[in-house]
């Protein structure tokens, strides 16, 4: 970031949502600094429980935009905040857990420039114990560097940019705050004609600091949301749902997500990663199908009417 003549509005607006970050804010915030794109301004909307991220931004990064909420936002309600403050026609997520490769918003920018769509960068892995490894690996294999740009069905708000008329038609980040938000927002997009371009050379490395019963409870949890999610945009028919129930309980999903998880290790080079993992990295993708087939029981045969 460097400092830029008053009135002028920068190319990207960089947008953050925080909760009780400062253990990975400053190493963020660092990795912005030192870009090989300059003409862009930072925005962190952070609602945590105290200052301590505030004072890591007032001391060590004057010219980032801290925004300050005393009750806690979720990370869409969060992010709409930044984009409201934001003065660049096109804007960049990320979240303060990721630290970005110094060519990061070069990369994003120029596949912009090429499509005129949205952009998805990649996410790669921060650290190298094998459970950082292997959570990646369930969480994000299909965003890894590495192999060709290419269209992909999702857009994690990790590493995305998007410019802000795109973002308006799409419901301007006006989607459930219930853990689906990157889910709707791709959904929204990809219903308007857009397509989300996988740049694998834009990196974010992600930090993961879960535990092993955030982990379990994380992927049960978002699994039935989005199972609740599919089920409201299936109008809640029974027979569309059955055939869900059954494809979930039945190893039929299971095992094409275990192939393209596979798949997308052996394109990016984390092949051995995964066979070692594997027990961590199945076990999630179990959970959320777990939580999947509860969200689908449930809708089928509700105890209240839907």
């Amino acid at each position: 970031m460097t400092s830029r003549p008053a009135g002028h509005s920068p190319a990207l607006s960089v947008v953050i949502p925080a909760y009780d970050s400062h253990s990975t804010l400053q190493a963020c915030l660092e990795s912005l600094e030192l870009q090989t794109f300059a003409d862009f301004e930072t925005i962190v909307v952070d609602s945590g429980p105290d200052a301590t991220s505030e004072r890591i931004v007032s001391e060590r990064f004057p010219r980032v935009r801290f925004l300050r909420r005393t009750s806690r936002l979720l990370p869409q309600a969060a992010r709409r905040v930044g984009v409201g403050h934001a003065t660049a026609p096109v804007i960049v997520f990320t979240d303060p857990d990721c630290y970005a490769d110094r060519e990061w918003l070069e990369r994003l920018l120029a596949r912009h420039r090429e499509t005129g769509e949205v952009v998805v960068g990649a996410l790669a892995c921060h650290g190298g114990r094998l459970w950082d490894r292997a959570v990646h690996l369930c969480k994000f294999s299909k965003w890894l560097p590495r192999g060709a740009a290419r269209p992909v069905d999702m857009a994690p708000t990790a590493n995305l940019l998007i410019e802000r008329d795109q973002l308006r038609a799409a419901g301007d980040l006006e989607v459930s705050d219930s853990l689906m938000g990157d889910v709707e927002l791709s959904r929204n997009l990809l219903a308007n004609g857009r397509t989300l371009w996988f740049e694998p050379a834009a990196i974010v490395a992600h930090h993961h600091e879960q535990t092993l019963t955030s982990f379990v409870r994380e992927r049960f949890v978002r699994g039935r949301r989005y199972g609740e999610l599919r089920a409201g945009w299936l109008d809640h028919r029974p027979l569309p749902l059955l055939r869900y129930l059954l494809a979930t309980l039945l190893p039929l999903r299971m095992a094409r997500v275990s192939a393209l998880v596979a798949r997308d290790a052996y394109r990016s080079a984390q092949l051995g990663a995964f066979v070692i993992g594997l027990p961590i990295v199945l076990g999630g993708h179990v959970l959320s199908l777990a939580g999947e087939a509860v969200a689908y029981f449930g809708a089928l045969f509700p105890t209240t009417p839907p």
